[in-house]
């Protein structure tokens, strides 16, 4: 076959391959449907559940003591409730926070390169922007401020 005609049967194939998975069809191979991998191993659709994806408009419950404390480790003008949003619980938030301010990472930066608010993404987060630091430890000493910060705050 010359070139003309594979990228022809290539085509049919990828479009062929993209309408299965479009119409939701079980069948062998391909694409699957639209909640499962793709070509390539490229999802085709989301394959977030409820229990993994981040809430990203729910605010933590976090007292006024606690957000004093965060607009100290934060930059002016900073609002703790607002910036809560999409972590998980009031630890994670406050660990992350914690590192943001000893590493000196910018709060935003740190937050948007966490998938979710977890103690495991803090530790990645923060390898991805401190390559040059021990993310286990840095991840460890924020979370164990955070407890204290909380504990303070009751």
């Amino acid at each position: 076959m010359n070139a003309t005609k594979i990228l022809i049967v290539v085509g049919i194939l990828f479009t062929g391959t993209i309408l299965q998975a479009q119409r939701g069809s079980r069948g062998g191979g391909g694409a699957g449907t639209l909640n499962q991998p793709g070509i390539g191993g490229v999802a085709l659709g989301s394959t977030d559940t409820p229990e993994t994806t981040r809430p990203k408009d729910i605010e933590l419950k976090i007292n006024d003591k606690l957000a004093a404390k965060l607009k100290t480790l934060l930059p002016e003008g900073s609002d703790p409730h607002n910036l809560s949003k999409g972590f998980i619980d009031v630890k994670e938030f406050v660990a992350t926070v914690r590192a943001s301010n000893n590493l000196k990472i910018p709060f935003g930066e740190l937050k948007h390169t966490m998938a979710d608010g977890s103690s495991k993404e803090l530790q990645k987060a923060i390898h991805t922007l401190k390559p040059d630091v021990d993310p286990k430890v840095e991840a460890k000493k924020a979370t164990e401020q955070a407890k204290e910060d909380i504990k303070e705050s009751k």
